[in-house]
């Protein structure tokens, strides 16, 4: 990376890959405006684009502090219909094409025929996130080939990758560990959000990559919390009554259904579903605690396997009418920065998706970290709240359920923590492309 003479004129070009604000998952929507966020901090003049896997090139808009910001989307497509100007085959034609001849005649000559082409060409970097923890074959083969695919397109054009603060692997299988291998090496700066991360990646590229592993903390740290337009909580009476104390229980539709092959995919040492009424039972053994439900994976139709708002619904059918007045069910759907505003009128969470549980702690919150990955590990290590964490990898539901009691016994202490430390992480995020020098800048 070298830093070129001279004054320039027009704005700095960055794709984001890896993030987008259409999956139905929160966490994937914090970690695209929080890098979003970031990159404008450090040029407040870029022009943002999401090379996303959505279907059509779009733009969305998007409000981060006082402004909005229209950011175009362009879908790089793995379908059937290669004919497609923004299919991943047409675009890596072009990539070898323009490899060979090097005449700016033929490149012009391309991208006036080609406006995805011209896109790409015209960025000067690319930052990945990957949805902060997919570069990892834990979700099938198709899945990380998909990934793989379009970060190696990067690389092909010659931008400088960055690598955002992710969770890498685990890759299970020689060949993955082959493909990951080859991107990372390749990539201008590798930043993990947990410090084992950083070992992890320095052994599998042989330790031979001089510093450019670093250790960052999730983005989605820096996300603004919003107040709902309309929240509708069932029942409608008030959640804050006389010195109640608001447990978030945050329930993963996806943990709840056994994983995407329903017969416990990620390996939990127990019943998923029978923990949570468990969690629920030992905390309204506390009389003035009263929980409230709330997803964070609003799944498209005919992903009903993720859907969070289901595993709620069925909990709150389940155990609503046993302690009635005392477990809300927080009902609609929201986008990420309401969801986190939600998640600020709590005092405590407990939470299975890890970006809800980052909300909580991000909004000095105390927060348990139901983990069916190494993922939750990293992230609560990351601020020294590792004894946080209920691994139900590792744990029995009574291992959890005395996790979950001792940081609930502990929260104040957890809170002043929070309250020290999250300023510097946010700081430390913010300041992540302080320094860096894209080709020709």
């Amino acid at each position: 990376m070298s830093e070129s003479s001279g004054t320039r004129h027009k704005p700095v070009g960055i794709g984001l890959l890896g993030a987008t604000f259409d999956t139905g998952n929160m966490g994937v929507s914090a970690l695209a405006e929080s890098a979003i966020k970031c990159i404008l901090h450090r040029w407040p003049d870029a022009e943002v684009m999401l090379l996303d896997s959505g279907r059509v090139v779009d733009e969305e808009q998007l409000r981060i502090g006082d402004k909005t910001l229209r950011i175009k989307k362009l879908p790089i497509r793995l379908c059937r219909n290669i004919l497609l100007e923004n299919h991943f085959v047409v675009l890596c034609l072009y990539a070898f094409l323009l490899k060979v001849f090097r005449w700016e005649r033929f490149k012009h000559f391309c991208t006036q025929r080609n406006a995805s082409l011209r896109s790409i060409i015209q960025m000067d970097m690319v930052a990945d996130i990957t949805g902060g923890d997919s570069f990892s074959d834990i979700y099938g083969m198709r899945r990380f080939i998909i990934v793989f695919l379009r970060k190696w397109l990067v690389l092909l054009f010659n931008k400088d990758l960055v690598m955002l603060p992710q969770t890498y692997g685990p890759f299970k299988h020689g060949a993955t560990r082959a493909m990951a291998r080859h991107i990372l090496s390749r990539a201008s700066i590798v930043y993990s959000r947990d410090l084992a991360g950083i070992e992890y990646v320095n052994t599998l590229l042989n330790n031979r990559q001089n510093g450019k592993v670093r250790f960052a903390p999730d983005v989605a740290f820096v996300l603004d919390a919003r107040e709902p337009r309309y929240l509708d909580i069932e029942p409608s009476a008030d959640i804050r009554k006389q010195n109640s104390m608001v447990v978030g229980l945050n329930i993963s539709g996806l943990l709840f259904n056994g994983g995407y092959t329903r017969d416990n995919m990620f390996g939990l040492k127990t019943d998923y579903q029978q923990l949570i009424y468990k969690i629920i039972e030992l905390l309204l053994k506390h009389d003035n605690v009263v929980v409230l439900l709330i997803p964070h994976v609003f799944s498209e139709a005919g992903c009903e396997v993720e859907s969070d708002p289901d595993a709620c619904s069925k909990v709150f059918q389940k155990m609503g009418e046993k302690y009635k007045g005392r477990i809300f069910l927080v009902k609609g759907q929201y986008n990420h920065n309401e969801v986190k505003g939600i998640i600020g009128k709590c005092d405590f969470l407990i939470g299975s998706r890890m970006h809800a549980c980052i909300a909580a702690l991000s909004q000095n919150i105390p927060a348990v970290g139901i983990a069916y990955s190494k993922k939750f590990y990293g992230v609560f290590d990351s601020i020294g709240l590792a004894d946080c964490v209920a691994d139900g990898c590792q744990y029995d539901a009574d291992s959890v359920l005395e996790t979950v009691e001792s940081a609930f016994g502990r929260r104040e202490l957890i809170r002043r923590h929070l309250e020290s430390v999250v300023p510097r992480v946010q700081q430390q995020i913010l300041n992540i492309f302080e320094g860096f020098y894209y080709h020709g800048y």
